[in-house]
Parts: structure tokens; C-alpha cells; sequence
């Protein structure tokens, strides 16, 4: 493998050269690492991964951050619980299809949250498009303060899945809080959802401490007008749950 990272062996290269002039006197510990491979997400737990690391006994020179890796087994034990948000900012995200109304009803309720509530809040939108259908993943935080989180929510404590087949890829398994509540648009009845569900993902859900609900109104939307757009049914539940929260 290589001996480090760009960014790495040029400080290296830069404090030995600053040794062999005589203005440093000894040369420093430095350690480097590489992340994002295969598109992670850089977090918090990451960050402070690395930062204990450096603060061991003897740190690796090399590691790596965001995948299990098997090949050089140089991947560092993350803390999955560790967030440095408040507990006052809220943390939500949302998984839809391209065109069935998700981004927009977010962008709206960023937009009432905002400025009706008094709140600050952000929006953080991502799409990934297959062979079949162009997905959508919204972050949302509000919180009563400016909100300063250029990364990913890991721990949602509001999941909405407006796209029941974005269970069956595993999507949104991978976005779970301690105690979070979770919306599923399921075409099933709250008795059949379970049996709907993958198993992996409803094991998931039976073993954490979750509120979930189905939300089957294929007739409202049509009473109304909106087709296969579900913006509007689903963002009354998401400022339900705020009401819920708030109380």
C-alpha cells in the first residue's frame, strides 16, 4: 500500500525539511488517514474517531475512516451514538421518489417553520437516480438557534418514508435514532404492514424503540386531486408530530 495520503506526505515532507534546516528540533507525530471512499458520508463520530486515535498509546500512522476495511484492516472503531447537535434541534429526513411531491412539501415546511414559528432550519437535499426511478433523500433540521451542520443527519428522531420500495432497498435502515418515530406509506392496512415490511428492516424496528405509522389514503388524493403526489397528506403527519413533540 502507499506510505500515506497526499495531504500527509507533504506535511511529512514539509516538517523533515524544516528539521533538516535546523528550525525544528525534533520532528512531531503525524498520523493521517483517508475517508469518503466508496461516497461516505464524513461525520462527527468520524472526526472524532481520528482525534482518539491521536490521542493513543501508539496512534497508527495509517487508517482508515467510513468502510470496514478488510483488506488492510486499518478501519477505526467508530461511535455510532456520538452527535454533537443539541437536543433542541430537531432532526428529520425523508425518503421519496422524483415528482411524487416530497422535496417540494419539504421545501414548504422549511419555508411555514421558518418564518411562521420563528425557527431556523435547514435542508439538506440529495438525489440518486437507478434504472428505474430518480430517488430523493431530505435532511431537515430546526432548531431555535442557527443551525451550522454541513453533513448528513446519522440519528433522525422523524424518518418518513413517502415510498414504501424504498424499504425493500434497504435505504432507510441506515438512518435510525434511539427513539425516533417512524412514517411508512405503506399500501397495506396497520395490521398487514409488518408482513409488508423486509425482514431485516421490521427486525430493526421491533428491536428499537420506535412510533410507527401507515398512512393507506390512496382516496384523499384522489378526493383531492393529487394523483400519486403524497406531499400534501404526508406533510400534515410531519407537522403532527411536531405538534406532539412540542406538548
Amino acid at each position: 500500500m502507499a506510505t500515506g495520503e497526499p495531504l500527509f506526505q507533504d506535511i511529512v515532507t514539509g516538517l523533515a525539511g524544516a528539521v533538516g534546516r535546523g528550525e525544528r528540533s525534533t520532528m512531531p507525530r503525524v498520523i493521517g488517514g483517508r475517508y469518503g471512499l466508496s461516497s461516505k458520508e464524513f461525520t462527527p463520530a468520524m472526526a472524532k474517531a481520528a482525534f482518539d486515535e491521536l490521542k493513543a498509546a501508539k496512534p497508527r500512522t495509517n487508517f482508515t475512516l467510513g468502510i470496514d476495511d478488510d483488506v488492510s484492516h486499518l478501519s477505526l472503531a467508530i461511535d455510532e451514538s456520538f452527535q454533537i447537535e443539541k437536543d433542541d434541534v430537531t432532526r428529520a429526513v425523508f425518503y421519496g421518489l422524483g415528482a411524487d411531491g416530497t422535496v417540494g412539501a419539504n421545501k414548504n415546511s422549511v419555508k411555514i417553520i421558518a418564518e411562521d414559528a420563528g425557527r431556523y432550519a435547514q435542508d439538506i437535499l440529495f438525489t440518486t437516480r437507478t434504472n428505474r426511478a430518480r430517488k430523493t433523500i431530505s435532511h431537515l433540521r430546526f432548531g431555535p438557534e442557527p443551525i451550522h451542520a454541513p453533513y448528513l443527519i446519522a440519528q433522525a428522531g422523524f424518518v418518513a418514508v413517502h415510498q414504501f420500495v424504498a424499504l425493500k432497498r434497504q435505504e432507510a435502515a441506515a438512518c435510525r435514532g434511539s427513539c425516533a418515530t417512524v412514517l411508512l406509506n405503506a399500501p397495506y392496512t396497520v395490521a398487514e404492514v409488518w408482513i409488508g415490511c423486509p425482514y431485516l428492516y421490521s427486525r430493526r424496528l421491533s428491536t428499537r424503540s420506535y412510533a410507527c405509522s401507515s398512512s393507506t389514503r390512496p382516496r384523499s388524493r384522489a378526493r383531492l386531486g393529487l394523483g400519486s403526489r403524497t406531499n400534501t397528506v404526508l406533510q400534515n403527519m410531519l407537522f403532527r408530530h411536531f405538534r406532539r413533540a412540542a406538548a
